[in-house]
């Protein structure tokens, strides 16, 4: 008889609406007994779940990140390379890495997947220092990611807030950008990089984004008066978005780079999660990287 094969669980007991006391019997329960073998850890930090993963990697086959974008970068980038697998049960408040992945949003089918045993290899990257799975930004998006950040409370409804309030302010960063080896400037609302299709919540920026083709899309959003905004939202949410006119993308394989035009430095969101600021940022693409159950 084959011997069982051990899974972590990680679980964010901060992230998402307070579900994480429901996670444990739910993992008893659904859990295949007769294949895993697992134990459950806690992270008590921002950070912590990196921690715990690259401990963990080298001793078992599956950690499987319990919570939100956030906890899902920290404990898949510690997996880039290893031969240990991701596997992810969503309850953050956007869940963009998973919602592409077509993994259950509902608990006990997440489990059911992880029985499955299924791992398919995906591409992520690395920007700077800071590696991310699905998307990075430095524009609007990577803004209103330092904003939700520093807010008291969480969740889809507060992230909207956000993004109505701080349109107004916001003003588009011009970049200086190298690619597919052309140069050329762009001034744009919003500039992003983009491994799989959307930030979460069905907020869709790259709908034709693949995580296994060894490709990323650079995404930019031209600015736009606010009377556009309903029909772009329209677009983002029904998966459209790459058709309209506010919309451009260029697709590169061999890396990127883009600088700030001027000596200011700008926001930089992974996965979600503000990464500081910088005023320029250097693109990796990491084919094949990462096992995804």
């Amino acid at each position: 008889m084959a011997a069982r094969k051990k899974i972590v669980f990680i679980i964010n007991p901060i992230s998402g609406v307070g579900k994480k006391n429901t996670i444990p019997p739910l993992i008893e329960k659904h859990l295949d007994h007769t294949s895993f073998e697992y134990e459950i850890k806690y992270t008590e930090y921002r950070g912590h779940g990196r921690e715990l993963a690259h401990a963990l990697k080298d001793a078992v086959n599956v950690i499987v990140a319990v919570g939100g974008d956030g906890s899902v970068n920290e404990i898949g980038s510690a997996l880039i390379g290893s031969k240990c697998a991701l596997a992810i049960i969503p309850c953050g408040s956007g869940n963009g890495l998973a919602r592409h992945a077509q993994i259950p949003l509902k608990f006990s089918q997440a489990i059911q997947r992880i029985n499955q045993f299924e791992v398919q290899k995906i591409d992520t990257g690395k920007v700077n220092d800071h590696y991310f799975l699905g998307t990075c930004g430095f524009g609007f998006d990577a803004h209103v990611a330092q904003k939700f950040d520093e807010h008291p409370k969480r969740g889809f409804i507060t992230y909207i807030k956000l993004v109505l309030r701080e349109f107004k302010k916001y003003q588009p960063s011009t970049f200086d950008i190298h690619v597919n080896g052309q140069a050329f400037q762009k001034t744009a609302f919003m500039c992003s990089v983009a491994n799989s299709s959307e930030f979460g919540n069905g907020f869709t920026i790259s709908p034709l984004s693949d995580l296994q083709d060894g490709k990323f899309e650079l995404i930019f959003l031209k600015d736009f008066p606010w009377h556009r905004a309903p029909g772009l939202a329209r677009r983002i949410f029904n998966r459209t978005v790459h058709r309209s006119k506010l919309f451009e993308s260029v697709v590169f394989e061999n890396g990127a780079e883009l600088k700030l035009a001027g000596s200011e430095s700008t926001s930089l969101h992974v996965d979600g999660e503000p990464a500081g600021s910088s005023n320029i940022f250097q693109i990796q693409i990491l084919p094949q990287s990462l096992n995804l159950l």
